[in-house]
């Protein structure tokens, strides 16, 4: 266990971070982080050598710099499925080439949704630059802002106070504890590979960046 730590634990659906921890001359691979009971753990691929050691640590950029690409882009389509048909997120998950999220919607207007135009919309609502901020605010504050939880409020443990608030300007505004980019113009290209119906009032999404 470390007292500071750069590496993201997961959650969410995103993924934990990669990379190795430097010590003295000694490298070890990071095979997983997580969060237990409030505490970051890295599981290493080896004991360390000196617990007492300062250590120097490293991520993966480019892995780190995907699921940043990735966690944007879902928050950019949930966004806009909130506010135009009132869709909340179920579910989402980040994999190693491509990722899904999965939404609900009501009965009378599932039907009405053009999903066949939906790449394209959101690639027009992408062709402009969009700044993406984040703020932290009370829980109470959040349960009372109209769109700012668009997931099912119950995924949100009773045990978190404090929530973390990812804006992408009036595109999304949203409860999040994950990484993303800056701004829109960082998640380039990308495609819809398949829009699957789970259920009546349901559709998984799978999305994957493009070179």
């Amino acid at each position: 266990m470390f007292n500071q730590t750069i590496f993201y634990p997961g959650g969410g659906g995103q993924p934990c971070d990669r990379g190795i921890i430097k010590q003295g001359d000694e490298s070890y691979h990071v095979l997983a982080v997580k969060k237990v009971d409030g505490e970051i753990i890295h599981e290493l691929e080896r004991p360390l050598q000196d617990i007492d050691q300062t250590v120097e640590m490293q991520i993966d950029w480019s892995w780190r710099y995907q699921n940043m690409q990735y966690h944007t882009l879902l928050h950019v389509i949930s966004g806009y499925l909130y506010e135009h048909y009132n869709a909340l997120a179920t579910s989402s998950q980040i994999e190693k080439e491509h990722a899904r999220l999965e939404l609900s919607f009501s009965p009378e207007i599932i039907q009405e949704i053009p999903f066949d135009q939906l790449e394209q919309t959101i690639k027009k609502v992408l062709a402009q630059p969009h700044n993406v901020d984040t703020n932290t605010i009370s829980r109470a504050e959040a349960e009372q802002k109209e769109g700012v939880i668009k997931t099912v409020i119950n995924l949100l443990p009773a045990s978190i106070n404090e929530i973390r608030i990812v804006q992408i300007n009036d595109i999304d505004e949203q409860a999040c504890g994950g990484t993303h980019v800056n701004n829109t113009n960082e998640i380039k290209d990308f495609s819809i590979m398949k829009i699957q119906q789970k259920g009546p009032t349901k559709k998984r999404i799978k999305i994957q960046l493009l070179d």
